[in-house]
C-alpha cells in the first residue's frame, strides 16, 4: 500500500459543476434498443455549482462518517485477495491491446474471488448476519482509441445525482437475491443495500465521486426514475436540485481505499431511500490518467 504521507494535503472545499435531474422530465431510461452504457441516464438535467468538502479535511477536523448519519464512510478493507489481479487487464482496456481477459472470465474472476472476500470483511465491519453479493460494475471510461467493449459490467462514470433503489426495486431485488442464498426474507426483519466503491489501477485524479449528506436531504428531493432494459425493468431515484445540500468527496483516492455507500435502509420509510451520490468532473482534470473504479453491490442481513 502507497505511502500516505505521499499523499497531496487534503483541500478544504473546491467548486464544480453537478447534474441534478429534471424532474419535469420523463424520467425514464429505456436501453431496449441502444444496449446500456452511456454516462447520462437523462438527457434533460440541471447543471448546478456547489461547493464540495473535502472529506479528509473534515475528517482531520474531527468529523466521524458513517453509514448511520451521513450515508457514507471512507474504509481500507482488508480483503485478503490481490486487488491488482486486473492491473494488466486493466490497462489494455485504455489502448489498442488485444491482452486483456474476455469480459466473461473478468467478471468470473470478481464474482468466484473477490465477492466472498468481500462479503466476510463487510459482514464483521457491519455485524451483519449475512451480507449477499449480487452485482458489480467495472467503471473504466476507455479513450477514444482504445478497445470497445460491450458488456452491462463495464460502463463510463455517471454524471447526474442519483441513489441506487427505490422501495420497491430495493424489495424486488431482496425476493430475487436471497432464494438463491437458499434464505428467506421473512427471517431478517431489517436489511440494507451497501454499495463498495474501490479505486483500482492509479489513484483517482479525474471523475471521482461525490456524496450528499443524508441529514440535508428532503423528500422531496427524491424522484423514480424507470429504467427499462430488453430482459428486464427496475427503478433508481434521481436527485432535483436543493440548494441545502451538502457536498462531500474524498481528495486522491487510492487503491487500497473505498466508499460505503448506504443506498437502501429497510429501517426508513418514504422516498429517502438512501444516499444521493454522483461522479463529477474534477477541475483541470483534461489531460489527468482516467478513473477505474469499481462498485460491488451487497444486501447487509441483520437478525
Amino acid at each position: 500500500m502507497p505511502d500516505k504521507t505521499l499523499q497531496p494535503p487534503p483541500r478544504k472545499t473546491l467548486k464544480a459543476n453537478i447534474n441534478y435531474a429534471d424532474p419535469s422530465a420523463d424520467l425514464v431510461y429505456d436501453q431496449r434498443h441502444t444496449g446500456p452504457g452511456p454516462a447520462s441516464l437523462i438527457e434533460q438535467v440541471i447543471p448546478q455549482q456547489v461547493t464540495l468538502h473535502d472529506g479528509r479535511q473534515l475528517s482531520a477536523a474531527g468529523e466521524a462518517f458513517s453509514l448511520t448519519e451521513q450515508g457514507f464512510e471512507l474504509v481500507e478493507p482488508n480483503l485478503e485477495i490481490d486487488l491488482h489481479q486486473l492491473d494488466e487487464t486493466l490497462r489494455a482496456l485504455d489502448s489498442v491491446s488485444n491482452h486483456a481477459l474476455a469480459p466473461q472470465a473478468r467478471d468470473t474472476l470478481i464474482r468466484t474471488q473477490w465477492y466472498p472476500a468481500l462479503q466476510k470483511w463487510l459482514a464483521t465491519h457491519l455485524g451483519a448476519e449475512h451480507v449477499l453479493t449480487f452485482d458489480h460494475t467495472l467503471r473504466a471510461q476507455a479513450s477514444a482509441d482504445s478497445n470497445t467493449e460491450k458488456s452491462r459490467s463495464r460502463r463510463a462514470p455517471v454524471k447526474i445525482v442519483h441513489n441506487d433503489y427505490t422501495p420497491w426495486s430495493a424489495q424486488r431485488q431482496l425476493h430475487q437475491t436471497l432464494p438463491e442464498y437458499n434464505l428467506n426474507p421473512r427471517d431478517f426483519p431489517r436489511y440494507q443495500f451497501v454499495n463498495l466503491w474501490l479505486p483500482l489501477l492509479n489513484p483517482v485524479e479525474e471523475s471521482p465521486l461525490a456524496m450528499v449528506d443524508l441529514r440535508s436531504v428532503v423528500e422531496t428531493d427524491f424522484h423514480k426514475m424507470r429504467l427499462i432494459y430488453p430482459e428486464r425493468e427496475g427503478q433508481i431515484s434521481v436527485i432535483s436540485p436543493n440548494p441545502k445540500h451538502r457536498w462531500i468527496w474524498f481528495s486522491a483516492m487510492r487503491p487500497g481505499e473505498g466508499l460505503l455507500l448506504r443506498v437502501f435502509d429497510s429501517e426508513h420509510t418514504g422516498t429517502i431511500t438512501g444516499t444521493p451520490h454522483s461522479a463529477f468532473d474534477l477541475p483541470d482534470s483534461e489531460n489527468a490518467v482516467r478513473r477505474t473504479s469499481i462498485e460491488v453491490r451487497t444486501i447487509a442481513l441483520y437478525k
